[in-house]
C-alpha cells in the first residue's frame, strides 16, 4: 500500500505500508450483507528529509447492506445499492521524541454500491464504492502539539487524548471516498483467488487540514462456506 498526504503540518507525507483485511459476505437473490475489518502499519516520511519519520497505524471496521437493483437472473451484470456503518482510525507516532503525533478517527454512516460482472464461469470483475456521509470525527489539535492535549495524554493516556473533542462530520468537512476494483478467479467450488486495486481519497478540513490518497494492491483468497 502506498499513501500520500498533503497537510499543513510537519507530519510525514508518504510511504509504503502493510495492509491486512478480513471479511465476511453473504450474497443472495435480494442483496448483500457484508462485514469487514482491516489493519495497516508501516512508516511515513517526507521526501528529502531522513529525520522526519513516523510510525503509521490504522484500522477500520465496516458493516454494510446492499440491495440488488436488477432482479434478472439471465444477465451477467449485477448492480447493488445500499448503505454502511463504518469506524476507522489513523494514528501517527514519531520514532523520536519530536511532537509530530496526530490522528483522525471517524464513526459514520455512508453510501455503498457494488457493480459485479461475470466475464465467464471462472472469472469475475467487481467494482465497489463507499462514501462516508455523516458521523462523528475525533481529530488532533494542531497535530497533538497543544498543551491541553499533552496534559490529557499524561494524565489519562493516549485514548483519552484521541477522543477528547468530538466533531460533527459530513461530506463537506470530512470526506472519505473509497474505490475498490477486484478481479476474481474461481479455483474450485469452495475457493476463489482475487487481486484487488484500491484507491481511497480523504479530505479533512480545519482545525487539522489533511488530504491525500491511498493506493492499495493486494491478493486474497475467498472461502465459500
Amino acid at each position: 500500500m502506498y499513501r500520500t498526504d498533503n497537510t499543513n503540518s510537519r507530519l510525514a507525507k508518504n510511504g509504503f505500508n502493510h495492509l491486512f483485511i478480513l471479511g465476511y459476505e453473504n450474497v443472495n437473490h435480494n442483496g448483500i450483507l457484508g462485514v469487514q475489518g482491516s489493519f495497516m502499519f508501516g512508516t511515513l516520511k517526507t521526501k528529502g528529509n531522513s529525520i522526519n519519520i513516523i510510525n503509521d497505524y490504522s484500522g477500520s471496521f465496516a458493516l454494510k447492506y446492499l440491495k440488488k437493483i436488477n432482479k434478472t437472473e439471465k444477465t451477467n451484470l449485477s448492480l447493488y445499492l445500499g448503505g454502511n456503518i463504518n469506524f476507522r482510525g489513523d494514528i501517527w507516532f514519531p520514532q523520536g521524541s519530536e511532537l509530530r503525533y496526530g490522528w483522525d478517527i471517524n464513526l459514520a454512516k455512508g453510501f455503498s454500491s457494488s457493480l459485479r460482472y461475470r466475464i465467464h464461469s471462472k472469472l469475475r470483475f467487481q467494482y465497489d464504492v463507499d462514501v462516508s456521509l455523516i458521523g462523528v470525527l475525533w481529530c488532533s489539535h494542531n497535530n497533538g502539539q497543544q498543551l491541553i492535549t499533552e496534559e490529557i495524554q499524561l494524565e489519562n493516556g493516549i485514548l483519552a487524548s484521541a477522543f477528547q473533542t468530538p466533531r460533527f462530520s459530513h461530506v463537506f468537512n470530512t470526506l472519505y471516498f473509497d474505490n475498490s476494483l477486484k478481479l476474481l478467479y474461481t479455483l474450485s467450488k469452495q475457493t476463489t483467488l482475487y487481486f484487488n486495486f484500491g484507491l481511497s481519497y480523504i479530505n479533512i478540513k480545519k482545525p487539522l487540514v489533511k488530504k491525500g490518497y491511498e493506493f492499495d494492491n493486494y491478493v486474497g483468497i475467498t472461502l465459500n462456506l
